[in-house]
């Protein structure tokens, strides 16, 4: 229960261009007015969404994007290229089982969606029609019931095993494999220090690495592991994210002696094939051999740089270094269309990586962390995507603090941002007289973003209201009500003027008892300029809060003239005299507001609309042209109450 201004962060996107005062049409008051009952609606509320990752080899939460055009396009490696010039409607967690169910708001005009997510070991890319009001989606299934580790008739091995190609040769120490079955090994670990579904590491790297967009610096870099006290150290393949068959080995070191070549670093055979059969929708299951969550105990060699397996043990003296190094397309059964011996290694010792014409290069190709009692370390292979998820592993040492010098995440800080376009406002500010209704007079784009976790539970939202130059000659205010649960904790308000980087915390009018946010009593004060309101809850919440933007002017009284969209309840200070004035039709005593005879609204929000789709309305020389004579498909949209055109503004 605030008593005071407080500070926010306003987007809104206002442009003004009233008609000037001999153009008001003042009509009398008349007690029963007929009214359109067309609700002026861009928004298909309620709309049900079920996704399924369900055929997936690990069972965890799965964040992922509903998008209403292709966020895609394909690289010539077959691989997907998320687009920068697109936007998503809506984004959240699976359940631990990899199903959603929930219900989500979408712009009219939309029949079909696009189901993405970045996370590595899910299906990138699902499509759904919108049917009845319900989305229904469900990711491929494996085209074999194991779902991995492909038989063939043909022996297959990795070419590290040998020096065919004038390469390093790895050890095979630890144990057979079987060549039949692309590399499925024979010394799997299945002890305690072996991870497992329930350990969380799938959702947490989900949310310390996107895999379409560039890895956080602060993980990236030379990170071989530094034992600083006898230990045991297992690790597990979580999965990979790659066209390419390639071969996982590792290789130790007394601490200050790095070998200077991979030839002199007796690197020992870890996984011969780390291709799972996911990658593209199952379409390299042939080439698969191996099963995410197999894990393996590596092994020291005491004896190993005079090529000897004597004194081999299971415990890593202090002092000693762990690194690990990745072999593009090592194992030579590749994934149709993806062959090809590349020379490419990404070490995690520095020095050590090679492109993929045998080079030494010195750039970090693996992104470290530690997760609670956990290191995890992703490749970049040859390709050069920057999301460092093209081969995930994961490990635990035995003490669990025997490994130093890794960066931690904290579990509890690790959350989810997003932020998207709803759409824009467009107002006539007139009301309740005639205007020219060329919809112009303010308009704001409104933004929605919030911080969650996986269980999607939401600890802070944003909402920022933009503004946009346009003519006019009236003042008018703006301002938004939030309908939320009652658990706010605080709230931060700022403002970024036209031509600014960043937000400036600032202050502004609130209204407790209504949860209303003045941003501005005259928006052209700052023309182009983004209020933004940040609120944080004492507790999360579960559902999206919903804020309802309108323009207003303060009265003498200590009433408000205000502007709504059709059916949209004004605030307790809206003058109720202006009700019925004019060319409004409202009815009060029935709940009816801000509706009049005719085929335009006084306001309305047009859902996913862009500036470049309101480039009509924002443009001078369409002053005072109604909307209809702008946009071929209003008419229809109106007479047919909103059934045909729906998407009139983005044509």
């Amino acid at each position: 229960m605030w008593k005071k201004l407080l500070r926010t962060t306003l987007c809104a996107a206002l442009v003004l261009s009233s008609c000037t005062d001999n153009d008001v049409y003042k009509g009398p008051k008349e007690d029963e007015k007929e009214f359109n009952n067309f609700s002026f609606s861009t928004v298909q509320k309620g709309v049900n969404l079920n996704v399924n990752y369900v055929n997936g080899t690990v069972k965890s939460n799965v964040y992922f994007e509903v998008y209403d055009e292709m966020p895609v396009t394909e690289s010539e490696y077959g691989t997907y290229i998320k687009r920068q010039d697109v936007n998503y409607l809506f984004a959240a967690y699976t359940q631990e089982d990899g199903t959603y169910r929930g219900k989500i708001e979408l712009p009219s005009y939309l029949t079909k969606v696009y189901i993405y997510s970045p996370v590595f070991f899910a299906q990138t890319l699902m499509e759904a029609n919108i049917v009845n009001g319900n989305i229904e989606v469900t990711d491929k299934a494996a085209p074999i019931p194991t779902r991995a580790i492909y038989s063939t008739s043909s022996p297959y091995d990795s070419y590290l095993v040998s020096n065919q190609y004038g390469n390093e040769v790895w050890k095979t120490w630890l144990g057979d494999y079987d060549k039949h079955k692309n590399g499925d090994i024979n010394y799997k670990y299945t002890g305690i220090l072996a991870a497992t579904e329930k350990d969380g590491l799938y959702a947490a790297h989900t949310r310390i690495i996107n895999t379409h967009s560039t890895c956080p610096q602060e993980y990236r870099g030379y990170s071989d592991m530094y034992v600083n006290e006898d230990a045991e150290v297992v690790v597990t393949f979580l999965g990979q994210n790659t066209c390419w068959t390639c071969s996982l080995g590792y290789y130790y070191y007394k601490a200050g002696e790095q070998p200077k070549d991979l030839n002199d670093a007796h690197v020992i055979m870890l996984f011969p094939n780390t291709q799972d059969g996911t990658w593209r929708n199952w379409t390299a299951y042939k080439s698969a051999g191996i099963n995410p969550l197999t894990a393996v105990q590596l092994m020291y060699y005491p004896n190993i740089a005079s090529k000897s397996k004597e004194g081999a043990t299971t415990v890593f003296p202090a002092g000693y270094r762990i690194g690990f190094v990745l072999a593009t397309n090592g194992w030579n059964h590749h994934v149709n269309g993806f062959s090809g011996y590349k020379k490419y290694r990404a070490a995690t010792s520095s020095g050590l990586s090679l492109n993929d014409k045998g080079m030494k290069f010195n750039e970090p190709r693996t992104a470290v962390y530690r997760y609670s009692d956990w290191i995890l370390t992703s490749f970049e292979d040859y390709m050069t995507d920057e999301n460092f998820s093209d081969v995930v592993i994961a490990l635990k040492s035995n003490p669990v603090d025997a490994i130093t010098d890794i960066p931690v995440t904290n579990p509890d800080d690790d959350k989810t941002s997003i932020d998207f376009l709803k759409g824009i406002y467009a107002f006539e500010d007139l009301w309740p007289n005639q205007g020219d209704y060329d919809m112009n007079d303010v308009i704001v784009r409104y933004n929605y973003g919030n911080t969650f976790n996986e269980k999607n539970q939401i600890y802070s939202e944003s909402f920022t209201f933009k503004t946009f130059q346009n003519i006019a000659t009236n003042n008018n205010g703006l301002g938004f009500r939030l309908i939320t649960e009652e658990n706010i904790k605080s709230a931060t308000c700022s403002i970024r003027k036209e031509g600014e980087k960043d937000f400036t915390e600032t202050t502004f009018a609130y209204e407790p008892q209504e949860n209303i946010y003045l941003l501005t009593e005259n928006v052209k004060d700052n023309m182009g300029a983004e209020y933004k309101v940040t609120v944080n809850y004492s507790k999360p919440i579960s559902a999206q809060s919903e804020a309802q933007a309108f323009i207003f002017k303060n009265e003498e009284d200590g009433l408000r003239w205000e502007v709504h969209i059709p059916q949209e309840t004004p605030t307790s200070k809206i003058n109720k005299t202006h009700f019925g004035q004019g060319d409004d039709a409202s009815k009060p005593d029935r709940g009816i507001y801000y509706v009049r005879k005719g085929n335009y609204p006084f306001a309305f929000f047009l859902s996913r609309a862009t500036e470049s789709d309101l480039s009509k309305l924002l443009d001078g020389n369409n002053e005072r042209k109604a909307i209809n004579l702008l946009y071929s498909g209003y008419d229809e949209w109106v007479t047919s109450n909103g059934e045909k055109n729906k998407d009139w503004y983005k044509n």
